[in-house]
């Protein structure tokens, strides 16, 4: 499913700052792997549970606006206080309450700094980057050295595919502050430019420039997680996964991240047992896909329909307040065989909006379903262009050039997608196998 966009608070990293002279390069040089970093692709906003301190600070807000009600800082706080509501118990009707005080600052003062940049991460958290994109340009006119209105825009042009544009505004949003929200950025942009060590390294500062324990930090410690599971070390992976649920108890994305370790060794049971877990404690879409596909390895397909029927019911809950899932429905659709031409015009559609590397793979993959394989083929250079060590894309590309009739090319991106991580998918790793043996033993016969 997506990838989520945040803005985490954390502390400088003074020493680390100094000791790269003041800039930490966003991408390394050519003799380098070429770097990108991790920050979920799509939603803005990180899903965990609820928060008493921001139930406080939001009920403060509201005290002080029945006091003064032309307060237009407190009605900028209040937004951001309901984004990150929204955040930490994934109820999306937060997002509307947000944008109710983020205009009513606005309203008061036409060039609140801060609504304004309130105002772009609640456009990417509904995945409207287009409208995301102008906000921030908006906030940066105004306030130049306002960090997150760098990481605003950065964010928005990732996923509207104008990557010089967003390692532009990455690099000067770590300049400006090298903390948590700044280094995860760098991650994601070095992860998607194949950097994957790069992204890692980046990962872990962002760490470090955190307090232990805080929810921001262990997301980020999360992240970190998914950067060694997606390069195959699921013993580094549990590990950081583990040390965030020891230091944030319940916390459901490293419930999440447990369980795909479970799933990606075969423990089947025990990953069902931890997505179950967290999907009652959050049902956020991306894990109760998991969870699915889980229940579909194990052989049990009635429970395995449960809870794709929820994945839609959750959707819908989103596009009522303002999200777009329109790309994300193709895909979870399109992976099940349900409504594929739809899913193929969805992904399309999108497509005419946003030109990025994912855009790129969905609407491949929905043309592939629908047996359009040699259109299917045109989108892959722009699914790969970056360089991106995606193993879930690079099996849709080899499985797409297998269609498409070049056997050599679909060897070459399936032995790829495996040596990246063998462990992908549960549901379409065996399958990656199976179709690179087939292939293989016909180019030897």
């Amino acid at each position: 499913m997506t990838l989520s966009r945040r803005l985490g608070a954390a502390l400088v990293l003074a020493a680390l700052f100094s000791a790269v002279g003041g800039v930490l390069p966003l991408l390394r040089p050519p003799d380098d792997v070429p770097a990108t970093a991790h920050l979920p692709a799509a939603p803005a906003f990180r899903l965990v549970r609820s928060s008493a301190r921001t139930d406080g600070v939001i009920e403060a807000l509201q005290a002080r606006l029945r006091a003064q009600p032309n307060d237009q800082d407190a009605f900028s706080a209040l937004g951001t206080a309901y984004l990150r509501k929204a955040r930490e118990n994934g109820d999306p009707g937060y997002y509307t309450r947000a944008e109710g005080a983020l205009t009513g600052a606005l309203e008061l003062r036409p060039d609140n700094v801060e609504a304004l940049a309130g105002m772009g991460m609640l456009a990417l958290a509904r995945h409207r980057f287009d409208e995301a994109l102008a906000w921030g340009e908006r906030a940066r006119a105004l306030d130049a050295g306002r960090a997150a209105a760098h990481g605003v825009i950065g964010d928005a042009a990732t996923e509207l595919g104008r990557y010089d544009e967003a390692v532009a505004a990455y690099q000067l949003m770590v300049d400006l502050r090298p903390d948590l929200a700044s280094y995860t950025r760098v991650s994601y942009a070095r992860e998607l430019h194949g950097d994957v060590s790069g992204a890692i390294e980046a990962m872990q500062m962002a760490v470090k420039a955190g307090a232990a324990g805080t929810e921001g930090t262990e997301w980020a410690r999360v992240q970190l997680g998914h950067l060694y599971f997606n390069s195959g070390d699921l013993d580094s992976a549990e590990s950081a996964y583990q040390q965030a649920l020891e230091l944030y108890p319940d916390y459901v994305h490293a419930m999440g991240g447990l369980a795909r370790v479970a799933a990606a060794r075969g423990e089947l049971d025990t990953a069902i047992s931890l997505y179950t877990r967290a999907t009652r404690t959050l049902p956020l879409p991306e894990l109760v896909v998991r969870l699915a596909e889980v229940y579909r390895a194990a052989d049990r397909p009635n429970e395995a329909v449960q809870q794709e029927d929820l994945v839609h019911v959750i959707q819908h809950l989103y596009a009522e307040n303002g999200v777009d899932t329109d790309l994300e429905l193709a895909l979870f659709d399109v992976d099940r065989g349900v409504d594929v031409d739809r899913a193929a015009e969805r992904a399309q559609a999108e497509w005419a909006k946003r030109r990025s590397i994912h855009v790129a793979d969905v609407v491949r993959w929905t043309l592939y379903q629908r047996g359009d394989c040699r259109t299917a083929d045109i989108y892959a250079n722009e699914a790969l262009r970056l360089g991106t060590r995606d193993a879930l894309m690079l099996y849709h590309a080899g499985m797409i050039a297998a269609c498409a009739g070049d056997s050599d090319r679909a060897i070459r991106l399936l032995s790829d997608s495996l040596a990246v991580n063998p462990h992908f998918s549960v549901r379409h790793a065996p399958g990656a196998r199976r179709a690179l043996q087939t292939l293989t033993e016909h180019a030897g016969g």
